[in-house]
Protein backbone atom coordinates (compact mmCIF):
# COMPACT_ATOMS: atom_id res chain seq x y z
CA UNK A 1 0.00 0.00 0.00
CA UNK A 2 1.29 3.76 -1.02
CA UNK A 3 2.01 5.73 2.06
CA UNK A 4 0.51 8.94 1.49
CA UNK A 5 2.86 12.44 3.28
CA UNK A 6 0.45 14.92 2.33
CA UNK A 7 -2.50 13.86 4.91
CA UNK A 8 -4.51 17.41 6.36
CA UNK A 9 -6.91 18.15 9.06
CA UNK A 10 -9.27 17.14 6.29
CA UNK A 11 -8.43 13.90 5.67
CA UNK A 12 -8.33 13.30 9.47
CA UNK A 13 -11.97 14.37 9.34
CA UNK A 14 -12.66 12.39 6.78
CA UNK A 15 -10.97 9.20 7.77
CA UNK A 16 -12.72 9.80 11.85
CA UNK A 17 -15.81 10.09 9.43
CA UNK A 18 -15.56 6.50 7.97
CA UNK A 19 -14.75 4.79 11.45
CA UNK A 20 -16.89 2.43 13.24
CA UNK A 21 -18.37 2.63 16.58
CA UNK A 22 -14.99 1.67 18.32
CA UNK A 23 -11.60 1.70 16.97
CA UNK A 24 -7.40 1.63 17.45
CA UNK A 25 -5.16 4.05 17.01
CA UNK A 26 -3.75 1.44 14.34
CA UNK A 27 -6.84 0.91 12.84
CA UNK A 28 -7.05 4.31 11.81
CA UNK A 29 -3.63 4.50 10.68
CA UNK A 30 -4.66 2.49 7.69
CA UNK A 31 -7.71 3.96 6.96
CA UNK A 32 -5.80 6.99 6.66
CA UNK A 33 -3.35 5.55 4.74
CA UNK A 34 -0.34 7.63 6.36
CA UNK A 35 2.26 4.90 7.44
CA UNK A 36 3.13 3.78 10.68
CA UNK A 37 5.92 6.30 11.52
CA UNK A 38 6.61 7.65 14.78
CA UNK A 39 5.53 10.73 13.63
CA UNK A 40 2.25 10.45 12.11
CA UNK A 41 1.45 8.39 15.14
CA UNK A 42 2.05 11.23 17.10
CA UNK A 43 0.09 13.21 14.69
CA UNK A 44 -2.78 11.07 14.63
CA UNK A 45 -3.12 10.53 17.91
CA UNK A 46 -2.63 14.28 19.27
CA UNK A 47 -5.86 14.71 16.61
CA UNK A 48 -8.00 12.26 17.99
CA UNK A 49 -7.44 12.97 22.26
CA UNK A 50 -8.70 16.71 20.48
CA UNK A 51 -11.77 15.45 19.44
CA UNK A 52 -14.33 16.28 22.00
CA UNK A 53 -16.37 12.92 20.64
CA UNK A 54 -13.96 10.42 21.17
CA UNK A 55 -11.78 9.23 23.91
CA UNK A 56 -9.36 6.19 24.33
CA UNK A 57 -10.35 3.48 27.02
CA UNK A 58 -7.66 1.82 29.17
CA UNK A 59 -7.37 -0.79 26.25
CA UNK A 60 -6.35 2.10 23.89
CA UNK A 61 -9.95 1.68 21.75
CA UNK A 62 -11.31 4.79 20.76
CA UNK A 63 -14.86 4.96 21.80
CA UNK A 64 -17.67 7.67 21.32
CA UNK A 65 -18.94 9.27 24.49
CA UNK A 66 -22.66 9.02 23.55
CA UNK A 67 -22.02 5.23 23.06
CA UNK A 68 -20.04 5.37 26.42
CA UNK A 69 -22.49 7.00 29.04
CA UNK A 70 -26.10 6.58 27.34
CA UNK A 71 -27.31 3.49 30.17
CA UNK A 72 -25.23 4.33 32.43
CA UNK A 73 -26.31 5.01 36.22
CA UNK A 74 -25.24 7.32 39.14
CA UNK A 75 -26.68 8.75 42.05
CA UNK A 76 -28.11 12.18 43.38
CA UNK A 77 -28.46 12.78 46.83
CA UNK A 78 -30.82 15.39 47.70
CA UNK A 79 -29.62 17.33 51.03
CA UNK A 80 -32.34 18.78 53.91
CA UNK A 81 -32.79 21.68 52.45
CA UNK A 82 -33.48 20.89 49.37
CA UNK A 83 -35.83 17.97 50.38
CA UNK A 84 -37.64 20.18 53.12
CA UNK A 85 -37.83 22.64 49.60
CA UNK A 86 -39.50 19.80 47.63
CA UNK A 87 -36.94 20.96 45.03
CA UNK A 88 -33.57 19.38 43.32
CA UNK A 89 -30.88 22.01 41.90
CA UNK A 90 -29.47 20.43 38.73
CA UNK A 91 -26.42 22.45 39.52
CA UNK A 92 -23.09 20.18 38.85
CA UNK A 93 -25.77 16.81 39.49
CA UNK A 94 -25.74 15.47 36.02
CA UNK A 95 -22.78 17.30 34.00
CA UNK A 96 -20.19 14.58 33.96
CA UNK A 97 -23.27 12.21 32.57
CA UNK A 98 -24.62 14.20 29.84
CA UNK A 99 -23.67 16.47 26.61
CA UNK A 100 -21.70 19.28 27.25
CA UNK A 101 -24.00 21.23 25.41
CA UNK A 102 -26.67 20.25 27.71
CA UNK A 103 -27.09 23.63 30.26
CA UNK A 104 -27.73 22.52 33.87
CA UNK A 105 -31.53 23.54 33.98
CA UNK A 106 -31.79 21.97 30.57
CA UNK A 107 -31.49 18.23 31.64
CA UNK A 108 -34.77 16.50 31.18
CA UNK A 109 -35.28 15.08 34.17
CA UNK A 110 -38.15 11.66 34.34
CA UNK A 111 -39.69 8.94 36.72
CA UNK A 112 -38.95 5.33 35.27
CA UNK A 113 -42.93 5.80 34.96
CA UNK A 114 -42.47 8.03 32.42
CA UNK A 115 -43.74 11.28 34.59
CA UNK A 116 -41.31 13.92 33.66
CA UNK A 117 -40.02 15.96 36.93
CA UNK A 118 -41.68 19.63 36.06
CA UNK A 119 -39.82 22.61 36.68
CA UNK A 120 -39.98 25.81 38.32
CA UNK A 121 -38.12 28.65 39.28
CA UNK A 122 -36.58 28.75 42.82
CA UNK A 123 -34.67 32.64 44.42
CA UNK A 124 -32.02 32.13 47.18
CA UNK A 125 -29.48 33.19 48.37
CA UNK A 126 -26.26 32.70 46.53
CA UNK A 127 -24.36 31.32 49.49
CA UNK A 128 -27.36 28.99 49.97
CA UNK A 129 -27.44 27.81 46.61
CA UNK A 130 -23.34 27.55 45.64
CA UNK A 131 -22.36 24.57 46.82
CA UNK A 132 -24.45 22.98 44.36
CA UNK A 133 -22.45 24.22 41.72
CA UNK A 134 -18.74 23.88 42.78
CA UNK A 135 -18.07 20.95 40.71
CA UNK A 136 -18.60 23.42 37.47
CA UNK A 137 -15.58 25.11 37.99
CA UNK A 138 -14.46 28.61 39.41
CA UNK A 139 -14.74 30.18 35.52
CA UNK A 140 -18.18 28.43 34.45
CA UNK A 141 -20.51 28.92 37.71
CA UNK A 142 -21.01 32.43 37.25
CA UNK A 143 -21.61 32.51 33.90
CA UNK A 144 -24.05 29.86 34.17
CA UNK A 145 -25.84 31.88 36.76
CA UNK A 146 -25.84 34.79 35.13
CA UNK A 147 -27.02 32.68 31.61
CA UNK A 148 -29.57 31.47 34.36
CA UNK A 149 -32.16 34.12 34.53
CA UNK A 150 -32.08 37.36 33.92
CA UNK A 151 -32.60 38.18 37.48
CA UNK A 152 -28.94 37.40 37.97
CA UNK A 153 -27.86 40.50 36.00
CA UNK A 154 -26.36 41.91 39.56
CA UNK A 155 -24.14 39.32 39.80
CA UNK A 156 -21.81 40.92 37.21
CA UNK A 157 -21.46 43.57 39.06
CA UNK A 158 -21.81 42.03 42.72
CA UNK A 159 -21.26 38.99 44.21
CA UNK A 160 -21.97 38.76 47.68
CA UNK A 161 -23.38 35.58 50.23
CA UNK A 162 -26.55 37.27 50.56
CA UNK A 163 -27.35 38.29 47.14
CA UNK A 164 -30.33 36.63 45.72
CA UNK A 165 -30.08 34.51 42.59
CA UNK A 166 -33.25 33.08 40.76
CA UNK A 167 -32.68 29.67 39.40
CA UNK A 168 -34.59 27.16 37.51
CA UNK A 169 -35.23 23.76 39.33
CA UNK A 170 -37.04 20.80 39.50
CA UNK A 171 -39.86 21.03 41.73
CA UNK A 172 -39.85 17.21 43.03
CA UNK A 173 -42.02 17.74 46.68
CA UNK A 174 -44.72 15.60 45.27
CA UNK A 175 -41.96 12.80 44.56
CA UNK A 176 -40.49 13.37 48.02
CA UNK A 177 -43.87 12.74 50.55
CA UNK A 178 -44.68 9.67 48.01
CA UNK A 179 -41.63 8.25 49.41
CA UNK A 180 -41.03 9.98 52.70
CA UNK A 181 -37.74 10.95 51.15
CA UNK A 182 -35.00 11.48 53.55
CA UNK A 183 -31.40 12.25 53.70
CA UNK A 184 -29.89 9.45 52.75
CA UNK A 185 -32.07 8.51 50.46
CA UNK A 186 -30.92 8.67 46.77
CA UNK A 187 -32.42 9.22 43.28
CA UNK A 188 -30.46 6.10 41.01
CA UNK A 189 -30.23 7.75 37.64
CA UNK A 190 -29.91 6.56 34.35
CA UNK A 191 -28.74 8.23 31.00
CA UNK A 192 -31.62 7.70 28.63
CA UNK A 193 -30.40 10.20 26.09
CA UNK A 194 -26.36 11.55 26.27
CA UNK A 195 -26.75 14.12 23.50
CA UNK A 196 -30.48 15.11 24.78
CA UNK A 197 -29.89 15.16 28.17
CA UNK A 198 -32.55 12.72 29.32
CA UNK A 199 -32.15 11.29 32.35
CA UNK A 200 -34.41 8.70 34.31
CA UNK A 201 -34.73 8.47 37.98
CA UNK A 202 -35.89 5.87 40.49
CA UNK A 203 -36.37 5.96 44.41
CA UNK A 204 -33.78 4.22 45.96
CA UNK A 205 -34.06 4.31 50.43
CA UNK A 206 -30.95 4.65 52.65
CA UNK A 207 -31.53 1.40 54.32
CA UNK A 208 -30.47 0.20 50.86
CA UNK A 209 -27.29 1.80 50.94
CA UNK A 210 -24.40 0.38 52.01
CA UNK A 211 -21.81 2.89 53.61
CA UNK A 212 -18.76 0.09 53.37
CA UNK A 213 -20.28 0.20 49.55
CA UNK A 214 -19.83 4.08 49.43
CA UNK A 215 -16.65 4.02 51.23
CA UNK A 216 -15.25 1.89 48.29
CA UNK A 217 -16.79 3.96 45.47
CA UNK A 218 -15.49 7.03 47.11
CA UNK A 219 -11.92 5.27 46.60
CA UNK A 220 -11.86 3.75 43.42
CA UNK A 221 -13.53 7.44 42.22
CA UNK A 222 -9.94 9.03 44.40
CA UNK A 223 -8.53 6.52 42.02
CA UNK A 224 -9.36 7.58 38.50
CA UNK A 225 -9.70 11.38 39.55
CA UNK A 226 -5.12 10.76 40.98
CA UNK A 227 -5.24 8.83 36.95
CA UNK A 228 -6.50 12.24 35.33
CA UNK A 229 -4.17 14.71 37.37
CA UNK A 230 -1.42 12.27 36.67
CA UNK A 231 -1.59 12.43 33.21
CA UNK A 232 -1.98 16.48 33.05
CA UNK A 233 -5.35 16.42 33.62
CA UNK A 234 -4.82 19.73 36.53
CA UNK A 235 -5.06 21.68 33.16
CA UNK A 236 -8.57 20.97 32.91
CA UNK A 237 -11.67 22.38 33.98
CA UNK A 238 -13.48 20.23 36.59
CA UNK A 239 -16.13 18.84 34.37
CA UNK A 240 -13.72 17.23 32.04
CA UNK A 241 -11.70 16.23 34.86
CA UNK A 242 -14.86 14.64 36.31
CA UNK A 243 -15.73 13.36 32.61
CA UNK A 244 -12.06 11.17 32.40
CA UNK A 245 -12.33 9.88 35.78
CA UNK A 246 -15.55 8.16 34.81
CA UNK A 247 -14.38 7.22 31.29
CA UNK A 248 -10.94 5.64 32.22
CA UNK A 249 -12.15 4.42 35.87
CA UNK A 250 -14.15 1.03 34.55
CA UNK A 251 -17.29 -0.07 35.59
CA UNK A 252 -17.34 0.18 39.40
CA UNK A 253 -17.89 3.88 38.81
CA UNK A 254 -21.15 3.29 37.14
CA UNK A 255 -21.97 1.06 40.31
CA UNK A 256 -24.05 4.39 42.04
CA UNK A 257 -23.08 3.85 45.49
CA UNK A 258 -22.52 7.37 46.31
CA UNK A 259 -23.51 11.08 44.42
CA UNK A 260 -20.62 13.46 43.43
CA UNK A 261 -22.32 15.23 46.70
CA UNK A 262 -21.06 12.50 48.65
CA UNK A 263 -17.62 11.61 46.89
CA UNK A 264 -16.32 15.62 47.21
CA UNK A 265 -17.89 15.66 50.89
CA UNK A 266 -16.16 12.31 51.69
CA UNK A 267 -12.94 11.91 50.07
CA UNK A 268 -9.55 12.66 51.94
CA UNK A 269 -7.33 11.86 49.36
CA UNK A 270 -8.86 14.85 46.37
CA UNK A 271 -10.08 18.56 46.94
CA UNK A 272 -10.54 21.14 44.73
CA UNK A 273 -8.18 24.21 44.81
CA UNK A 274 -7.28 27.18 42.52
CA UNK A 275 -4.55 26.53 40.18
CA UNK A 276 -3.61 29.34 38.12
CA UNK A 277 -6.74 31.07 36.77
CA UNK A 278 -9.41 28.13 37.41
CA UNK A 279 -10.26 25.82 40.20
CA UNK A 280 -9.24 21.65 39.53
CA UNK A 281 -9.49 18.88 41.66
CA UNK A 282 -5.70 17.84 43.01
CA UNK A 283 -4.50 15.24 44.64
CA UNK A 284 -4.44 16.49 49.06
CA UNK A 285 -0.87 17.77 49.61
CA UNK A 286 0.04 18.63 46.27
CA UNK A 287 1.02 22.08 45.47
CA UNK A 288 0.63 23.58 42.01
CA UNK A 289 2.82 26.23 40.65
CA UNK A 290 -0.23 28.75 39.59
CA UNK A 291 -1.36 28.49 43.29
CA UNK A 292 -3.47 31.54 43.82
CA UNK A 293 -3.50 31.92 46.85
CA UNK A 294 0.08 31.31 47.37
CA UNK A 295 0.78 33.86 44.82
CA UNK A 296 -0.80 37.04 46.25
CA UNK A 297 0.41 39.03 48.57
CA UNK A 298 0.15 39.47 52.41
CA UNK A 299 -3.09 41.71 51.92
CA UNK A 300 -5.00 38.87 51.67
CA UNK A 301 -5.14 38.69 55.39
CA UNK A 302 -6.55 41.60 56.41
CA UNK A 303 -9.61 42.33 53.38
CA UNK A 304 -13.07 42.19 54.21
CA UNK A 305 -13.69 41.49 50.48
CA UNK A 306 -12.71 38.25 48.68
CA UNK A 307 -8.44 38.03 48.29
CA UNK A 308 -7.68 34.41 47.68
CA UNK A 309 -9.84 33.39 43.97
CA UNK A 310 -9.21 35.45 41.47
CA UNK A 311 -11.99 34.60 39.31
CA UNK A 312 -14.34 35.29 42.55
CA UNK A 313 -12.50 38.67 43.04
CA UNK A 314 -13.41 39.47 39.23
CA UNK A 315 -17.00 39.22 39.90
CA UNK A 316 -16.89 40.26 43.04
CA UNK A 317 -15.55 43.95 42.25
CA UNK A 318 -18.19 44.40 39.23
CA UNK A 319 -15.90 42.76 36.30
CA UNK A 320 -17.58 40.46 33.94
CA UNK A 321 -13.91 38.85 32.78
CA UNK A 322 -12.63 35.27 33.52
CA UNK A 323 -8.66 35.62 34.86
CA UNK A 324 -7.96 33.67 31.30
CA UNK A 325 -9.64 36.75 29.75
CA UNK A 326 -7.23 39.12 31.83
CA UNK A 327 -4.31 37.53 30.90
CA UNK A 328 -5.34 37.49 27.24
CA UNK A 329 -5.78 41.17 27.44
CA UNK A 330 -2.01 41.41 28.59
CA UNK A 331 -0.48 39.22 25.88
CA UNK A 332 -2.65 40.63 23.31
CA UNK A 333 -0.29 43.80 24.66
CA UNK A 334 2.33 42.29 24.48
CA UNK A 335 1.84 41.29 20.83
CA UNK A 336 1.25 45.05 19.76
CA UNK A 337 4.12 46.09 21.39
CA UNK A 338 2.26 47.95 23.85
CA UNK A 339 4.02 48.27 27.29
CA UNK A 340 1.89 50.19 29.03
CA UNK A 341 -0.18 49.28 32.18
CA UNK A 342 -2.52 51.55 31.99
CA UNK A 343 -3.26 51.03 28.26
CA UNK A 344 -3.86 47.66 29.37
CA UNK A 345 -6.29 48.01 32.01
CA UNK A 346 -8.19 50.80 30.41
CA UNK A 347 -8.87 48.46 27.85
CA UNK A 348 -9.83 45.26 30.00
CA UNK A 349 -11.82 47.57 32.25
CA UNK A 350 -13.82 50.05 30.76
CA UNK A 351 -17.00 48.56 31.41
CA UNK A 352 -18.40 50.53 34.38
CA UNK A 353 -16.99 51.55 37.84
CA UNK A 354 -15.30 48.54 39.83
CA UNK A 355 -16.60 48.28 43.45
CA UNK A 356 -14.26 47.06 46.04
CA UNK A 357 -15.23 46.25 49.76
CA UNK A 358 -11.88 48.20 51.13
CA UNK A 359 -9.11 49.86 49.62
CA UNK A 360 -7.12 46.01 50.92
CA UNK A 361 -9.12 44.28 48.35
CA UNK A 362 -8.49 46.97 45.86
CA UNK A 363 -4.88 47.20 47.02
CA UNK A 364 -4.40 42.98 46.28
CA UNK A 365 -6.28 43.40 42.90
CA UNK A 366 -4.01 46.25 41.54
CA UNK A 367 -1.06 44.24 42.80
CA UNK A 368 -2.42 41.14 41.15
CA UNK A 369 -2.77 42.89 37.61
CA UNK A 370 0.82 44.91 37.96
CA UNK A 371 2.92 41.57 38.84
CA UNK A 372 1.10 39.61 35.96
CA UNK A 373 1.59 42.41 33.54
CA UNK A 374 5.14 42.57 34.68
CA UNK A 375 5.81 38.64 34.35
CA UNK A 376 3.56 37.90 31.35
CA UNK A 377 5.93 40.80 29.92
CA UNK A 378 9.33 39.98 30.99
CA UNK A 379 8.73 36.25 29.78
CA UNK A 380 7.23 37.36 26.41
CA UNK A 381 8.18 34.83 23.71
CA UNK A 382 7.09 36.16 20.38
CA UNK A 383 8.62 33.86 18.06
CA UNK A 384 6.24 31.16 20.29
CA UNK A 385 3.43 33.68 20.47
CA UNK A 386 3.21 35.01 16.93
CA UNK A 387 1.08 32.25 15.13
CA UNK A 388 -0.81 32.39 18.35
CA UNK A 389 -1.72 35.77 18.59
CA UNK A 390 -4.32 36.72 15.62
CA UNK A 391 -6.20 34.12 16.77
CA UNK A 392 -6.51 35.46 20.61
CA UNK A 393 -7.15 38.99 19.02
CA UNK A 394 -10.34 37.26 16.88
CA UNK A 395 -11.38 35.86 20.53
CA UNK A 396 -11.06 39.17 22.32
CA UNK A 397 -13.17 40.90 19.34
CA UNK A 398 -16.16 38.38 20.33
CA UNK A 399 -15.64 39.00 23.30
CA UNK A 400 -16.57 42.69 23.39
CA UNK A 401 -19.03 41.89 21.01
CA UNK A 402 -21.03 39.52 23.35
CA UNK A 403 -19.97 41.98 26.26
CA UNK A 404 -21.64 44.97 23.96
CA UNK A 405 -25.09 42.60 23.38
CA UNK A 406 -25.18 41.56 27.13
CA UNK A 407 -25.05 45.31 28.17
CA UNK A 408 -28.11 45.92 26.25
CA UNK A 409 -29.53 43.31 27.44
CA UNK A 410 -29.23 44.75 31.23
CA UNK A 411 -30.27 48.01 29.85
CA UNK A 412 -34.19 46.31 29.10
CA UNK A 413 -37.06 47.02 30.57
CA UNK A 414 -38.89 43.38 29.72
CA UNK A 415 -37.42 40.36 30.91
CA UNK A 416 -36.27 37.67 28.50
CA UNK A 417 -39.16 34.90 27.66
CA UNK A 418 -37.80 31.40 27.35
CA UNK A 419 -36.85 31.91 23.81
CA UNK A 420 -34.86 34.43 24.66
CA UNK A 421 -33.13 32.47 27.68
CA UNK A 422 -32.34 29.48 25.45
CA UNK A 423 -30.92 31.10 23.16
CA UNK A 424 -28.87 33.42 26.26
CA UNK A 425 -27.96 30.10 27.77
CA UNK A 426 -26.28 29.15 23.94
CA UNK A 427 -24.08 32.13 23.96
CA UNK A 428 -23.39 31.47 27.65
CA UNK A 429 -22.18 28.19 26.09
CA UNK A 430 -20.11 29.72 23.46
CA UNK A 431 -18.49 31.78 26.19
CA UNK A 432 -17.54 28.87 28.71
CA UNK A 433 -15.78 27.33 25.02
CA UNK A 434 -14.08 30.44 24.00
CA UNK A 435 -12.36 30.77 27.40
CA UNK A 436 -11.20 27.39 26.95
CA UNK A 437 -9.38 28.00 23.79
CA UNK A 438 -7.95 31.04 25.41
CA UNK A 439 -6.58 29.20 27.72
CA UNK A 440 -5.23 26.68 25.73
CA UNK A 441 -3.46 29.53 23.37
CA UNK A 442 -2.35 31.39 26.42
CA UNK A 443 -0.03 28.37 27.55
CA UNK A 444 3.27 29.04 26.49
CA UNK A 445 4.47 25.24 26.19
CA UNK A 446 1.72 25.51 23.46
CA UNK A 447 3.95 25.73 20.23
CA UNK A 448 0.66 24.28 17.60
CA UNK A 449 2.13 23.38 13.85
CA UNK A 450 -0.07 24.60 10.92
CA UNK A 451 -2.52 21.91 11.39
CA UNK A 452 -3.36 22.24 15.04
CA UNK A 453 -3.93 26.31 14.82
CA UNK A 454 -6.24 25.32 11.92
CA UNK A 455 -7.98 23.48 13.72
CA UNK A 456 -8.45 25.84 16.74
CA UNK A 457 -9.58 28.52 14.01
CA UNK A 458 -11.93 26.46 12.53
CA UNK A 459 -13.51 26.33 15.97
CA UNK A 460 -13.42 29.54 16.85
CA UNK A 461 -14.82 30.56 13.37
CA UNK A 462 -18.06 28.06 14.20
CA UNK A 463 -18.21 29.90 17.57
CA UNK A 464 -18.41 32.81 15.88
CA UNK A 465 -21.35 32.10 13.79
CA UNK A 466 -22.99 30.49 16.29
CA UNK A 467 -22.65 33.48 18.09
CA UNK A 468 -24.00 36.08 15.75
CA UNK A 469 -26.67 33.73 14.61
CA UNK A 470 -27.94 33.74 18.15
CA UNK A 471 -27.01 37.28 18.85
CA UNK A 472 -29.23 37.92 15.52
CA UNK A 473 -32.01 35.77 16.31
CA UNK A 474 -32.24 37.62 20.04
CA UNK A 475 -32.53 40.69 18.27
CA UNK A 476 -35.35 39.28 15.95
CA UNK A 477 -37.23 38.67 18.81
CA UNK A 478 -36.97 41.97 20.25
CA UNK A 479 -38.19 43.88 17.16
CA UNK A 480 -41.19 42.04 17.22
CA UNK A 481 -42.34 43.04 20.74
CA UNK A 482 -43.72 46.27 21.65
Amino acid sequence: MKIRTDINSGDLDRTLAGMPAQFTLEQFLRRLGGGTSAAMRQRAERWLESEEEWFRDAAGVYRRRTDFFTGREFAVTPDDWEIASGVLLPGHRFAPFVSPEIFPSEVELFQKSGAAAPRRELTAPLGQVFRYHTLLGSEQVFDYLIAESPANAGLRNSVRSGDPVTLTVFDLAGFYAEHDFKVGDALICRVADYRTGRVEFEFRGGDRRSTAALREYVGALDDAVERVCAAGGDYLEIPEQLVRAFLTGGDRLFQPDASLDEYIATTLRVEIRTDGDHAVLAPRGTETAGDSAAALPEEVRISGGTTDDIGVLLREIGSVLTPTEVESYILDQCYARDPDFDSFFNRAFSRGELHYTDAAQQAVFQNYLEERFEELSANYNRADDEPKAPLRAQILELLGDRLDWFDQLAGRAAPPGEDERHLIHHLAQIAMQLNEILRILNDPGFTPGPDELNRLADQVDRRAGEQDGYIDQLQEIWEGKP
